[in-house]
């Protein structure tokens, strides 16, 4: 009688060089996504920054009382002010703070008996560790013209003094 042995199995230098291949892939993959991952909570950070800004200008349009009243004077309009269910998340899953996410709203000099004016936004998350992780003082422009990742910072400014507060 003869035994026939069932050779259906994977041998072990085979699955040695399947493991190689797949920690070698998860080498350059694992950092990449989250590369990708940071970059897009970014990308919300300063797309919530700029709705905060429209938000404060139509605020601003509406309101003749929230206009800075003399040149070089500001208004700040806190989130708590300008609440909008939009910002009820925010990209760390943290929350928006009320108080400490603002925009400043600063007169500029008068042009052709036009007033001029310029906003900045700083938009603070609380992280669920205790920090905080935002953009601080940025203007539209900024927004607009720079990198994602180069506006967003751990413990952002949160403090303007401004005479006016909303």
């Amino acid at each position: 009688m003869i035994l026939k042995l069932n050779n259906k199995g994977f041998t072990l230098v085979e699955l040695l060089a399947t493991m190689v291949i797949l920690v070698a892939i998860m080498a350059i993959a694992v950092p990449n996504i989250i590369g990708i991952l940071n970059n897009n909570r970014a990308d919300t950070y300063v797309e919530d920054a700029k709705k905060l800004l429209s938000l404060a200008e139509y605020k601003v349009r509406a309101n003749p009382n929230l206009r800075p009243s003399s040149v070089g004077s500001c208004t700040k309009l806190t989130l708590k002010y300008l609440d909008n269910s939009e910002f009820k998340s925010a990209p760390n899953n943290g929350s928006y703070d009320n108080l400490k996410s603002f925009v400043v709203v600063e007169r500029l000099a008068d042009e052709a008996g036009k007033k001029q004016y310029e906003y900045y936004v700083t938009i603070v998350e609380n992280l669920k560790d205790g920090s905080t992780r935002g953009i601080s003082y940025q203007s539209y422009t900024n927004l607009y013209n720079n990198e994602p990742s180069e506006l967003v910072e751990n413990n952002p400014n949160s403090t303007h003094s401004c005479a006016q507060e909303f």
